[in-house]
């Protein structure tokens, strides 16, 4: 049951029609079933892109895209010589970017840009810089997104878009204080996966990513046409999109630390699997797999305590349902640990009713 303490946030549900779903495949054959799914799965070297979207394409605003650098932040190793020339710093020096999300000085980057570099400065678009402290970062696990307050004043922030209204071929801007560069959207919300394995998803990992066609400055902003963030830079053409880390961001501020829920499963989301269907599964849901590197339940967890089994698949969370839109990781994110959720499971061909306690 849905009570406002249970519930951390709730975005806009779309309305979607019941369809019926069957589970071929019972639950003592499912770790064979699975493995034998995700083995025949054709993985190329590369992202195939989706369509071309049919609505028109976004409208640039190039006054607000070129505003939005004034909310960024470029992270640089710190100089240590004594001469003049010394003090400069170069772009050899750049190890990430970042946005700037309060005036006083809290900024999100990659939490590999703040790792195994020593000391670093941060610059900001006014020229200002101030020393990122040691000491005090906070991480994300879920994203591998990093946030830690820098001693500063008076900063611009950066202004947060609404990343799900992306699609193919539409533009984005990797944005900071040195530099605007282009790309464009190849696939919205996919899992980059390089290996069969890949597709095995953690319920305390947010793994889907927005795919541009370029690489991007390890942590900096991506932004859209109007000029608002919509996700951050993994150096590798993969983005986190914005909204996954919108909802912790108050936790962070108050308390310095992420407040996720934890419900201990992993599973393959079926609607990213072409074949699912054919192997006898439901087109959509959460099926609840370890594959062959992870237990489908960790021990003692949320997601055990309820019950939950190889070869179950998840449908809904409450009466959300588990699909391309948000996956099962990305649903549970509607709520705070130590909620109470009633997920509907097909189990064997059946569905039953599960109540599930978030840590």
């Amino acid at each position: 049951m849905q009570t406002a303490n249970n519930i951390r946030f709730k975005k806009t549900a779309f309305m979607i029609g019941t369809v019926a779903l069957a589970l071929a495949a019972g639950a003592a054959g499912a770790a064979l079933v699975v493995n034998e799914l995700i083995g025949t799965l054709q993985l190329s070297s590369s992202v195939v892109p989706a369509p071309p979207p049919t609505r028109a394409a976004a409208k640039l605003d190039v006054t607000k895209v070129d505003l939005a650098a004034k909310g960024t932040v470029v992270l640089y190793k710190k100089k240590i010589g004594t001469s003049s020339l010394d003090k400069i710093f170069l772009p050899g020096d750049i190890v990430g970017g970042g946005a700037v999300l309060t005036s006083d000085g809290w900024i999100i980057t990659s939490a590999a840009a703040l790792a195994n570099h020593g000391d670093l400065v941060a610059v900001f678009a006014d020229k200002s810089s101030a020393a990122v402290p040691e000491t005090g970062a906070v991480s994300d696990d879920a994203t591998g997104l990093a946030f830690i307050k820098i001693d500063a004043h008076d900063e611009a922030v950066a202004s947060f878009g609404d990343d799900t209204a992306l699609a193919a071929a539409d533009p984005v801007f990797s944005v900071s204080p040195n530099a605007i560069v282009s790309a464009s959207v190849l696939s919205q919300r996919t899992i980059p996966a390089q290996a069969k394995t890949d597709y095995v998803e953690s319920t305390e990992k947010l793994a889907r990513r927005i795919i541009v066609d370029r690489d991007g400055l390890l942590g900096a902003a991506e932004v859209d046409a109007s000029g608002e963030v919509i996700g951050f830079d993994m150096g590798d053409g993969t983005v986190v999109p914005a909204s996954f880390v919108t909802g912790v961001l108050r936790d962070i501020f108050k308390e310095s630390r992420v407040v996720r829920p934890n419900m201990g499963a992993h599973y393959v989301s079926l609607d990213a699997l072409p074949n699912a269907h054919d192997a006898g599964y439901a087109s959509s849901g959460a099926l609840i797999t370890g594959g062959v590197k992870n237990r489908a339940t960790e021990k003692g967890s949320a997601a055990e305590m309820a019950g939950l089994k190889e070869g179950d698949v998840i449908t809904f969370v409450e009466h959300d349902r588990i699909n391309n839109e948000e996956t099962l990781a990305e649903r549970l994110q509607d709520y705070a640990p130590g909620a109470k959720v009633t997920l509907t499971v097909l189990r064997a061909g059946k569905e039953t009713k599960v109540g599930l306690t978030l840590k």
